[in-house]
Order: structure tokens, then sequence, then C-alpha cells
């Protein structure tokens, strides 16, 4: 059967097509795919030696387009000789020389031998024809690949082995730190509802309303729009571009960026770490909120006990029991942050709850994300929708809406004022956390990150601009309420000492009508100065404008706010479900894709993760929440408003700072985006790497020396509930809670130094000597061509012609 030479006759691809159709249908192992795949390229070697032999004789070489037409029109028994043709195909082009196949010999024979005939004859379906076929066709393989005499033929035992030897190997290779293919987003749609979800913060939406009154109004939106344009849009394009671009989530993520910014991903995991340990707080507190509106009467209505008295405070007011619930029944708050004590078990059990939904959520990763996306994302902005038709009709809407036009001037050159809009565009815009870069990992190369950072900024801006109208609506109704009760309360008061005799009769007021507030002005300003003074000074003046500037920028008050509003109204019962739906439906939303910054870089890093992705969601989960019961113990809240109000904005400024410098400096900004315009196959403004290298990194320093300015001259203050006077009061945080403070900032950071130290030491230069490549597979860069082939339908655009 062996010619001179060793060349060996192709057999008809016609038995091919059969034998490969039967094994692979019903084996689809990867020794028959070896053996497919020696197959070929032995018809390969076989061509090349023929066409060699024919140019030396002067002949035309042999027709191989004639092989491959005859494969092509051969017709297709199974989808599995679909995949053995792709695989061939790929195999053939890596395969030009005799040297190859023979240092190989060894392993190829492996597994050949292991798919030996006897092997063929125990399948029932194989017909004797085409068992003939591939026994003839088998030996000529073999006697090829040996090139000299066939060797023995391996016993039973020893066939074993080889097959648990190759199956050993191939796990062991699966185990390395070779990236698997990574799952994609099912369309575009979902990759925006997950970054829209990421950035329908609460928290940061009722801040920016706080900022809009207290510093300036629409003064305040220009200097916001334009720290979008230098640091908000740019940064977010740079973070989008680089979990597109490097298609890993791991935490050494930035060394294929900038080598000295190895530990960046470090810091960036710790924060996100930190940050998920209080965050489902907010998620518990409205669950505990919502078991209480089945009560036939709130609790938050009643007005409290004080604790050395047996009876309701006659000034109590209406105010102070949602204060009073909040603080005592919610939070079980001590008096200080000294005050230690026990975990509140009620809302323990809501913190428990709270975490189940989240590790939900994410059991199966993006695709069981996508389907909850559908509904937290959406329901939200209908909710708004119907929440601002319902609050057209209150009284004082008209008021509250005059505040949108408020302009004041004067802000504009305020610094102070500046940083702080700088620091609500990083927090708006979720800069620096980590999750715009590991949902972005899972997007194609090829897809246009600059267009989604625009698309996700006028997202944002729009939600603003839908969510301000029904705030400052609620806002107006509360104040209005809240001033009639002021004169009603003073009415009664002046009355009382009119009649002890007290206060002179002349100070009598008159009968409140339909509009108190107006009412008792009136008579107030009519006074003579002595008189008027002499009221003042037994009752407090009821101003509209300062019961509506005490808003605060902290989540207490948001719930303080709207449960008294939501009660006054008309079915206050479906209102408030809707509310705290509202809340509930945008926290959750982002603290599932907070949970994945957790999760992504451990799968991406540590193979087990990868393979056991449900048992890392239940695990992180249940460390979560054992952390998450330090902050529900009687002091537990003032530890939280420590972490989210001053320390959260020290790391994330530092962190988006470093990024910004890899990305610029390291790697440069230039070269980045030349990466940039050949896989997005359209040219980039180079305005942006101008942002990036100058505007953005002055800014970013400019802001986090602003910080800690502004923590160096002005107290940290909480405010906490006084059991004594049934009262809030504002205190000072120990100098303990500051060294707490920037203790944990250094902690958190420590990673960056110790590698550019790392480097320094190995001599590993300042700047990486190669492109980062996508970890898809074997981690090896993907063409534009073969990573189409795996796109969803959601992915095809013009550009890559999927």
């Amino acid at each position: 059967m062996i010619r001179r030479g060793g060349e060996f006759p192709s057999p008809p691809v016609s038995h091919l097509i059969a034998f490969s159709s039967q094994q692979l249908s019903l084996e689809p192992y990867r020794p028959g795919f070896m053996f497919v795949v020696f197959c070929f390229m032995a018809i390969k070697y076989n061509e090349n030696i023929l066409m060699r032999r024919s140019t030396e004789k002067g002949e035309g070489a042999p027709p191989l387009a004639k092989a491959k037409a005859s494969l092509e029109e051969a017709p297709p028994e199974s989808s599995s000789i679909k995949a053995s043709e792709s695989l061939v195909e790929q195999n053939l082009s890596t395969v030009s020389s005799l040297s190859e196949l023979e240092s190989n010999a060894e392993e190829w024979g492996g597994g050949i031998l292991t798919w030996c005939v006897s092997a063929w004859e125990t399948q029932a379906a194989v017909s004797e024809t085409r068992v003939a076929k591939a026994r003839a066709w088998e030996t000529h393989a073999l006697e090829a690949q040996v090139r000299g005499g066939p060797q023995p033929k391996p016993s039973a035992t020893k066939e074993a082995t080889v097959t648990t030897s190759e199956e050993t190997r191939y796990m062991s290779r699966e185990e390395s730190d070779v990236f698997l293919p990574r799952q994609l987003w099912s369309s575009k749609l979902k990759f925006i509802l997950a970054m829209v979800s990421y950035l329908l913060m609460p928290i940061q939406l009722w801040r920016f309303v706080s900022q809009w009154l207290h510093k300036g109004g629409c003064s305040f939106l220009i200097m916001y729009t334009i720290m979008l344009f230098w640091i908000g849009i740019p940064l977010l394009f740079l973070e989008m571009a680089v979990g597109q671009r490097v298609q890993r989530a791991s935490i050494d993520l930035w060394k294929t960026l900038g080598p000295w910014f190895g530990g960046l991903g470090y810091s960036a995991f710790l924060v996100c770490f930190i940050i998920n340990t209080y965050k489902n707080l907010f998620n518990s507190w409205i669950l505990f909120y919502m078991s209480h509106i089945f009560y036939f009467t709130v609790p938050w209505q009643h007005c409290p006990f004080q604790r050395n008295s047996s009876s309701f405070d006659p000034e109590c007011e209406q105010a102070t029991s949602y204060t009073y619930f909040w603080y005592r029944q919610t939070l079980k708050a001590s008096d200080r942050i000294e005050d230690g004590g026990p975990v509140a078990f009620n809302l323990g059990i809501c913190l428990f709850l709270a975490w189940c939904l989240v590790c939900v959520f994410i059991m199966n990763g993006i695709k069981s994300l996508e389907k909850v996306l559908n509904v937290l994302v959406l329901l939200p902005y209908l909710i708004i929708f119907c929440f601002f038709f319902r609050t057209l009709h209150m009284e004082g809407t008209v008021y509250g809406l005059k505040h949108l036009l408020v302009l004041e001037v004067a802000s504009i050159y305020d610094p102070i004022v500046w940083s702080q809009a700088g620091v609500q565009v990083i927090l708006d815009m979720g800069l620096g956390f980590g999750p715009i870069v590991y949902l972005s990992s899972y997007m194609p190369d090829f897809n246009n990150c600059l267009g989604d950072a625009f698309l996700m900024v006028l997202i944002k801006m729009l939600t603003l601009l839908f969510i301000m109208p029904f705030i400052l609506s609620i806002l107006g109704f509360w104040a209005t309420i809240t001033t009639h009760r002021c004169c009603e309360k003073n009415t009664e008061k002046l009355m009382m000492l009119v009649a002890q005799g007290i206060l002179p009769p002349e100070v009598r007021p008159p009968t409140l009508t339909k509009n108190p507030t107006s009412t008792y002005n009136s008579w107030l300003d009519r006074l003579p100065p002595p008189l008027r003074s002499t009221v003042l000074s037994k009752v407090p003046e009821c101003n509209i404008q300062e019961h509506f500037l005490k808003i605060e920028e902290s989540p207490r008050f948001m719930f303080l706010t709207f449960t008294e509003v939501i009660s006054l109204l008309p079915g206050s019962f479906f209102w408030t479900v809707l509310f705290f739906l509202l809340l509930l439906s945008m926290s959750l939303c982002a603290m599932v894709t907070f949970m994945l910054g957790i999760i992504t870089p451990l799968q991406d890093t540590f193979p087990f993760f990868r393979r056991q992705p449900r048992i890392l969601t239940v695990g992180v989960s249940v460390v979560m929440f054992l952390c998450g019961l330090f902050f529900i113990q009687s002091s537990g809240i003032y530890y939280y408003w420590l972490l989210s109000e001053y320390w959260i904005v020290l790391p994330i400024i530092s962190i988006v700072l470093c990024e910004n410098l890899a990305v610029a400096w390291a790697y440069r900004a230039k070269r980045f985006l030349a990466d940039m315009m050949a896989l997005l196959s359209r040219p980039i403004c180079p305005i942006c790497g101008w942002i990036w290298c100058y505007v953005s990194p002055v800014v970013l320093l400019g802001l986090l020396i602003a910080v800690f300015i502004q923590m160096g001259t002005r107290p940290l203050t909480y405010t906490a509930w006084n059991s004594s006077s049934s009262k809030e009061t504002v205190q000072q945080y120990p100098m303990w809670a500051l060294i707490l403070t920037v203790g944990l900032y250094v902690i958190v950071l420590i990673p960056i130094p110790a590698y550019i130290a790392y480097c320094l030491t190995l001599g590993i230069p300042f700047r990486p000597t190669a492109s980062p490549k996508l970890s898809s597979g074997s981690g090896q860069p993907l063409t534009k061509k073969k990573a189409s082939e795996d796109i969803p339908q959601g992915y095809k655009t013009k550009s890559s012609s999927a």
C-alpha cells in the first residue's frame, strides 16, 4: 500500500464524509475530531508532494480546487459535518510541512489508535461497506504517519490508558489560565438596559435635586453640563472602550494597558467590595417599610412617647413621628456613634431577603440578568410618570415647580460649587467602581462604544429632567402642608398663652380660614414691631421657603418626606405601594450591577469560579450579608453615613485619575484611539485624546485636592436621635472616625503604589510593549470575521457585516 517516498493515494472525499458523519454524530468526542483532522492533514501532505513532483517534471499542479468542490457539492448528512469542515479549514492553515507531522507523531498516534476498527464495529448503525472503507482509510493514514512501517496495535488496557491521559491533559489545559469564551449580551438593547440600570441610583438622583436647590438651580445645571464634557463623557467612553477592547474583567486587567498600573484592578475590587457591604441596606429599609404598609394604620403616623413621659408630648410635631419611626423602629439607632448595641433582628431579616433577591437575579450570569432588567429598568419610568400626573393637582405643586427656573449667577464663581458639580458627575456616571468596564467586556469588540457613551449621558440627563418636576412638586406639596401645620400650631399656642395671661389680648390670632398660611402671615405682618417680636419669641416663624429648603442629601430625608406626603394622599395605600416599588426597582437595578463588580473579576481571574458560577454567587452574597450585619447594629447607621457621604469620594476620584493616566500616558491616548478606530472601522474625534491627556487629569486632581481641603477645614457631622428629648441632634464625628476614614482610603489604594514599586524593582517599563489581546477562547485575538460568527442577531451592524 505504501508507495516509494512515502506517498499514498488520496481517498475519495465521499468516503471521508461517510466516515465523519458516522463518527461525529455518534461519538462527538475530542479523539474523533483529532482523527478527522489528521485525515485531512494527510490529504494536504499528499497533495503537496504530488504538486512538488509535478512541478519538477514540468507538469501542472494537481487541481486542489476539485477536491474542495467535490466536498462542497457533497450533500450534508448532519450538522457535525459542517462543524468538522470548519475545524479542518482552521487546522489546514497551520500545517505546511512534513516535519510538523513527524514532531507530533506520538500525540496524534494516541488519538488515532483509540479509535480503532473494533470500536467502529460495535456500532450497529454502521454498514459493512462503510466499515470496510473506513478500515482501508485508517490503514493508509497510519502507514503515512509512521513513515516506514506500521506500529503494533495497542491492547485494550493501553487504549484505556491513552484515552485517560488524553482526557487528563485536556482537563489540565482547561484549568489553566486560558480564558474560556465569554458570554455576550443577546442584543445591544440588553447592554443598554444594563447600563441604564447601573445609572439609576436613587440616592444619586435625590442628591442631584438637593444640589440643584442649594447650589444655584440652573447655574448648577450649567456647571454640571460643563463637567460632563470635561470628565463625564470622556471617562465614560474610556471605561467602556477598555472593557470592550480587552474583553476581560480580571483583577489584573489594567496592567495590559499600563504595566505600572497593575494594582489598579485590586483597588477597584476592594472599593466595590466595601460598597457592597452596606449598599444593600437601602433595599432592606424599603422592605421593612413595605412590611408595615399593610397595617390598618401605619405606625409612622403616630406621635411617639417620650422616655420620661407616660403620655404623648403636647408639642409633638407630625414630622417627629416619622423621624422617631426611622431611628427607633427601623434602625434601632443609638444616641451616639460611640454607643454600641445589638443587631436589629427585624432589619436583619429584611437584609437577608434583599440579598436573596440579588442572588436570584444574577444566579445564571448575564443571561438571567437580561430577563430581570426588562422589568426593573422600565418599571421606575412608568411609576414616575403616574406620580407626576397625580401630583400636578396637589396644593403647592406650582410653588415647587417654580424652582426649576431659579438661576443664581453668583454660584458660578464659587469654586466649591464647581467641585461639588464635578463630584456629582463622577458619582452619577458610576465611574471608577468597575461595573462599567465589566458590563462592556461582554460586548463584541467592534461595537461603537463612543456612541454608547453619548447615549448613556443623554439618557441620564433626560432621566434627571424627567424626575426633577416630580420631586419638586412633591416637595412643594410637603412644604405647603408643613407650613399650614406650623401656622395652626402657632395659633393654638398663642391663644393658650393669651388665655393664661402671659401674652396681651392684642396678639390673639384670628381664626384660620381655608388658607392657614396666608391668613396667619398676613395677621403677623400687620402687628406692630414690638408685638411681632414678642410673638416670635414664643412661637417659630412659619416660612414656606425655609421648610422647602430643609431637604438634605441623606436618604433618611427622602424616606421621611415621601412617606409623609404619600400618607396624606387619597388612596394612600396604593400610592405607598407604588412609591416603595419605585425605590426597590431602582435600587435593585444598581445593586445587581455592583455585584457584578465582584463576581465578574473573580470569574475571569480564577478558573474554578468560571466553572462554578452559582457557588460563587451564593458565596459572595453570604459574605456580603454577614458584613452588612455590622451596619444594622445600634450605631451602624452612623458608619453607613461616614462611608457613603465622606469616604467614598476619595478612593473613587483617585481610581478614576489612575485609569485616566494608564490609558492616556502609559498606553498613550493616540495609540489607544488608533486601536479603537481599527476595531470600529470608523474615525474617532482626536479631541478625546486631547481631553484624556490634559483636561481630565487636571480636573480630577483639582477635585481630589478640593475634597481633601473640605474634609480638613470642616468638621464631619452626622444627625443622631436624642432619646431624652425625642428630637434630632447634629453631632460631630470623633477624631478616631476621621482616622478610620483616612486609613481605609490608604488601605484600598495600597495596591497601586505597591505594584509600581514591584515594577521598578524588576525593571518593567512604564509603557506596554505590545497591544492587549482579546482573551476569547484560547486567549488569542479574534479577527472581526471570527468574532462576528458568534455575535447574536442584535449586534449585526454594517461595519461588522454580521
